[in-house]
């Protein structure tokens, strides 16, 4: 708070000093005119405690009246006098106040001065995201949802006042200022230990660039997940190891293709990475064949290149870049007449509608669609006020590159194992991915399962690390037991089991845990809740162990105890 009150001081200075002289000339002068007692006769001044407290009464405006004797005429002169001179003080000292309130300098001091002390008191783990537009809500909302906490720095005043309106379960610390800069990622809490990672979502790839290469030199080794578009960029970040770069026009590409591979597999990865809770997403069976790629920019390069390194003919159109020398084959945006119809329309197998305008896009699918009903329609959609129009459109896939980084980041942070699964999915054939996509489906019919890792220590499993030590044998179909029926699995699924630098794969029911262990499991929010029953409570973890109930326990585990009787009994 020492800049608040810096500037108060600077901007009061004079008003005060103005207050001062006023109380203290009216003060001092009425302690000294003489007065008059009850029968007229003259009398010395009241003295400077008396002067003082008519004068702060009267400044005030309160006016208690003339106490306890009536003034004299020379006292009812100067009390005048004093009246008009301490009003116009504190009015001249209140206008200054409230212009010094209005100011944004002062109002800067006062939210940074509240962001640091929010900041020196967060003692939970949280992240930085740097810029959050699109992208950056989408991640803070997930963020939110799990539990995490995050801080936000945010340099465009119109988009920091409205993320002050957007709903969170906290008020999350965050800052005017620009990301770039080391003070800011400073101030934003950095240094402090449980900083866990820094998330660069700027609109600006140099910005990202930026960001990554400050938090590598001040806290090497902290994860920096960075969101770029140029293909150039991609090694600078890689000076850093924990650096996570993901280019969305060019994961949208290898997602195309695998979709058009391996659309069981790419189904997977869908449900694996999509937000706990939204509905599943649907199969999508991109066609092999001729494509036609309407705009050539970056996302048009990374869609392009992607096809024809699987093998498929791509028709390109574009305007800009078709006297540059670059791979364009038709001159046009898509929209105009016989353009598409040149492009073989009538005859391809999928277009691809890629400009940074979204009407624009719907414009070339639904002509695409006019030309040929059967063709396989792929929409970008850049901002998120478009979904409605893209909804109503019903294309077959569309492409929003701020939720593929959104869902990317969200993976990786909240699930590190996450990113090993997923590595050994990429190798599997169809009916392995496609028993793993009706797994999955069943897990929470018709919306997006959780995933979720637990560690083997005291303060996320203390039941199962005290039964360990004591030489128990523990599972991990233990963990996938219900506390409620021993011989009934939870709608859950184990994916990964880490110890050390060992990793297993889909892990058996009969693998033995070790304190330290990390398992990565999914299933469905409500399997997750009973889960942390057995992993917290020794009287539910012996009874999925053993089958005995050997304690008498509490009033949840007498309800749940006559839960599985009466249930026997009627079955």
């Amino acid at each position: 708070m020492t800049n608040v009150f810096y500037l108060v001081l600077r901007r009061m200075r004079v008003p005060l000093i103005i207050v001062t002289i006023v109380y203290t000339v009216c003060t001092s002068v009425l302690a000294l005119v003489p007065g008059v007692d009850a029968n007229g006769q003259p009398t010395p001044g009241m003295g400077l405690f008396h002067a003082f407290y008519v004068i702060s009464y009267t400044g005030t405006t309160i006016g208690f009246g003339e106490i306890p004797v009536p003034y004299s005429g020379a006292q009812r002169l100067w009390l005048t006098v004093s009246i008009y001179a301490t009003v116009i003080g504190w009015s001249f000292s209140i206008v200054n106040l409230l212009a010094l309130l209005q100011d944004p300098g002062f109002q800067n001091a006062v939210r940074s001065a509240r962001f640091n002390n929010h900041i020196r008191g967060m003692r939970e783990p949280f992240y930085i995201v740097a810029g959050c537009g699109e992208t950056g809500a989408m991640v803070c909302h997930g963020l939110d949802r799990v539990g995490l906490r995050f801080v936000i720095i945010e340099p465009d005043p119109v988009r920091f006042e409205e993320l002050r309106l957007e709903q969170f379960s906290f008020d999350p610390p965050m800052a005017r200022s620009d990301a770039s800069q080391a003070d800011s990622l400073i101030a934003a809490g950095l240094l402090k230990p449980n900083c866990r990672g820094v998330m660069a979502l700027a609109p600006a790839d140099e910005t990202n660039l930026d960001i990554a290469v400050n938090v590598g030199m001040l806290r090497r080794g902290l994860p920096t997940l960075a969101r770029i578009q140029e293909t150039d960029m991609d090694t600078a970040h890689g000076v850093f190891l924990n650096d996570i770069v993901v280019n969305p026009f060019e994961r949208f590409a290898e997602h195309l293709v695998s979709a058009i591979i391996a659309p069981e597999r790419y189904l997977a990865r869908e449900i694996l990475t999509g937000l706990p809770g939204m509905p599943l997403p649907e199969a999508h069976h991109p066609p092999a064949g001729h494509w036609v790629m309407c705009g050539y920019g970056r996302f048009g390069h990374a869609i392009t290149e992607a096809l024809r390194a699987f093998g498929l003919t791509v028709s390109v159109i574009d305007h800009s870049h078709y006297d540059g020398g670059q791979q364009v084959d038709i001159k046009g945006r898509g929209t105009e007449p016989g353009v598409l119809a040149a492009a073989g329309i009538e005859h391809a197998n999928g277009i691809v509608a890629g400009h940074r305008d979204d009407r624009r896009n719907l414009a070339i699918a639904a002509h695409a669609r006019e030309l040929n009903p059967d063709i396989f329609i792929v929409t970008r959609q850049n901002q998120r006020s478009s979904a409605p129009l893209f909804e109503a459109f019903e294309g077959d896939l569309a492409m929003e590159p701020s939720k593929l980084v959104a869902r990317e980041f969200l993976a990786v942070i909240t699930t590190p194992l996450l990113a090993r699964y997923l590595a050994y999915l990429r190798n599997q054939d169809e009916p392995v991915c496609s028993q793993l996509v009706t797994k999955l489906s069943t897990l929470r019919p018709g919306y997006v399962p959780e995933t979720w890792s637990l560690v083997m220590n005291e303060p996320t499993a203390p039941a199962v690390v005290r039964q360990i030590r004591e030489g128990v044998e523990v599972t991990v179909g233990h963990l996938m037991a219900d506390p409620r029926h021993e011989s009934e699995p939870l709608w859950l699924k184990p994916l990964v089991h880490a110890r050390d630098d060992k990793t297993m794969i889909n892990p058996g029911k009969g693998l033995r845990l070790a304190e330290g262990d990390e398992v990565l499991f999914v299933g469905s929010a409500e399997a997750r809740r009973r889960q942390e029953f057995t992993l917290v409570n020794d009287t539910m973890l012996t009874f999925v162990i053993t089958g005995e109930d050997r304690s008498s326990g509490g009033l949840l585990w007498r309800w749940m105890t006559q839960r599985r009787a009466h249930s026997a009994a009627r079955s």
